[in-house]
């Protein structure tokens, strides 16, 4: 320090004990630990709580055990240690959190609380409050959990060989930027909740993920225009609200399109594309207008539900297949009983690598919708309508290019 003065206390807390303490005098840096003021330190845990007064601008906790700390919002850096298991309520202000290890719980609230936050061993980190930019980097071996309410914003990055998970909150309206540089699997989870007198309430938020080499578990914000990119790990990715992007590039993938329009660009190897079916904590869903595009080597399989105006590509890569399932009837998981029919999809580019299989349920194909024609298109093409009024467009193949096995419900190309 050059030039002016600075207050400074220790709280040296002896081991074995439970303590309740309340730091006045304004000191601008405040210790809370087990070394003395001679530099002694005592072996064995503690536990307690202490407030922080009011102008502290740095905290430093290294206590054995387990400690809350009520903060204040001048504190602009505040130090965990790695012995400690702190759990540190502050509302408002900004500034940098370093947790070094050990179990730590962060509850932030507040008009434009703003942390920059560093995990490093099991924590768990609350953010509730408006107008605030959140930062958060889970660094090593970490586990991290985050959660986001209010209208807070965040950017939430996983490093080393970290896992974290992002939850949203009833209603919480602040977007998140993730970033997944770490060698592990993620999860995010934005959707929607069902109260306890059964009213679902949203989350109307949107978030941008890459999920680098260790893909993950991705659900997209019902604010719609997410943009999710599952990496080269395997990853499985939900659309949220219309306008979605959902790009996977690892070996085994399920992209799960939301409502309204939404691309689905599968890479890698095996995808999976589960349209107008359901979203995470919604339930059934239309899919209209939307683009499922296959690039992988292995087998691209597309569930149909309740689709229109649908756009299907599938893979040409050497050694490739693409299955085309439309289902007849389906079941959610929340056990919703769904009849589709009515629905219009086109295939482009429709070949010897391809199927498709006209199914009663998901796992059972008798009793599906059937075939009633196959007839050339207005527009090019070839138009196949079914029993239950599906329209299946089929572009740049004749009719004599397709091949409809009546007793199995399954049309090849010829």
């Amino acid at each position: 320090m050059t030039g002016g003065t600075a207050s400074f206390t220790n709280n040296d807390i002896a081991a074995g004990t439970a303590f309740n303490i309340s730091i006045t005098g304004a000191p601008h840096f405040t210790e809370i630990t087990n070394v003395d003021s001679v530099g002694a330190s005592t072996n064995g845990a503690a536990s307690g709580v202490a407030s922080v007064a009011a102008g502290t601008t740095d905290l430093f906790v290294q206590v054995p055990g387990s400690v809350t700390v009520d903060g204040v919002a001048s504190t602009s850096v505040a130090i965990f240690g790695g012995n400690s298991n702190v759990t540190y309520n502050v509302g408002g202000g900004t500034g940098s959190i370093f947790a070094a290890g050990g179990a730590d719980s962060l509850d932030a609230t507040g008009n434009g609380s703003s942390y920059n936050v560093t995990s490093a061993g099991n924590d768990t980190l609350n953010f509730n409050g408006t107008s605030g930019v959140e930062t958060v980097t889970a660094t090593g071996n970490a586990t991290t959990s985050v959660f986001l309410g209010g209208s807070d914003a965040a950017t939430v990055t996983a490093t080393g060989n970290s896992k974290v998970s992002v939850v949203f909150h009833t209603g919480a309206g602040g977007n998140l930027d993730f970033v997944n540089s770490s060698s592990q699997s993620q999860t995010i989870f934005s959707g929607s909740y069902t109260t306890g007198g059964g009213q679902t309430v949203y989350a109307p938020n949107a978030i941008t993920v890459f999920g680098g080499t260790g893909g993950g578990f991705y659900v997209g914000g019902r604010a719609g225009f997410n943009s999710i990119n599952g990496g080269n790990g395997n990853s499985t990715l939900v659309g949220g609200g219309g306008g979605d992007t959902l790009i996977s590039g690892g070996a085994s993938n399920v992209l799960v399109g939301g409502t309204g329009g939404e691309t689905l660009l599968g890479g890698g190897t095996d995808n999976g594309f589960l349209l107008g079916l359901e979203e995470a904590g919604i339930g059934s869903v239309q899919a209209v207008g939307g683009l499922a595009s296959a690039g992988g080597s292995g087998t691209q399989t597309f569930l149909l539900g309740n689709v229109d105006a649908t756009t299907l590509t599938g893979s040409t890569v050497s050694g490739s297949q693409n299955v085309f399932d439309v289902l007849g009837t389906y079941t959610t998981t929340g056990g919703e009983a769904l009849t589709f029919g009515g629905s219009s999809f086109t295939i482009n580019d429709f070949s010897g690598n391809d199927t498709i299989n006209l199914l009663k349920s998901v796992s059972n194909g008798a009793g599906g919708p059937s075939v009633e024609s196959v007839q050339a298109g207005l527009a090019g093409g070839t138009q196949i309508l079914l029993s239950d009024n599906t329209v299946i467009t089929l572009s740049n193949v004749t009719t004599s290019q397709v091949s409809v096995n009546g007793a199995h419900n399954v049309i090849t190309f010829v």
